[in-house]
């Protein structure tokens, strides 16, 4: 999992990269520095989503840097905790079949601990994330090509590899069209 959250982060941390996304990164990648407790492989979780080896064999072919994490990727998947999202305003009609989301590190996830998270979204072909307000600010990174819309902004379209963030208190939306979603989100929780 190291090596994975190090590549993505690497992505993340480029001089591309816009740089409320890079900041925010960059806490998360510094916190991950420290350990949390890692849970132990034990009995068999849920599946992976059904469609999720198409979004990795994509990334795989999507060009030299991304070969190395989707397979890292690719290891990871049957060892996270896939868990269906609740539907929404403007979600897809069949958004609870259709959208998977899993914590590699933070509450519940392969590492647990409280102070951040990173987590994984998938989404089959032709599906919207239902719009919400995001509490903390979150640095994305798209490993398939995906439809984005922050704020009150239009909506645009990002391939493989595109960096954004969102800040806390603007709304977020996403989809996808001829091809599955996959994206990777970090945040650092707010301090109590």
């Amino acid at each position: 999992m190291q090596e994975f959250l190090n590549d993505v982060g690497g992505l993340m941390l480029s001089a591309e990269a816009p740089a409320v996304a890079s900041f925010v990164a960059g806490k998360v990648l510094q916190k991950l520095l420290k350990t949390g407790k890692v849970r132990p492989e034990g009995g068999p979780l849920p599946g992976a989503p059904e469609g999720l080896d198409d979004a990795i064999g994509h990334l795989a072919k999507s060009g030299r840097k991304y070969e190395a994490i989707a397979g890292q990727f690719q290891s990871l998947a049957d060892k996270l905790l896939w868990r269906r999202g609740r539907s929404g305003p403007f979600a897809s009609l069949n958004f609870g079949n259709t959208h998977s989301h899993a914590v590699m590190v933070g509450p519940g996830g392969m590492e647990e601990r409280a102070d951040l998270r990173v987590g994984v979204i998938y989404m089959d072909r032709y599906t919207r994330f239902p719009d919400h307000v995001q509490t903390q600010p979150r640095a994305f990174i798209l490993l398939s090509p995906g439809e984005i819309r922050l704020g009150d902004s239009e909506w645009f379209s990002a391939g493989v590899g595109t960096v954004f963030a969102n800040d806390a208190g603007e709304s977020f939306a996403i989809r996808c069209t001829a091809r599955p979603l996959l994206a990777v989100w970090c945040q650092v929780e707010r301090e109590r």
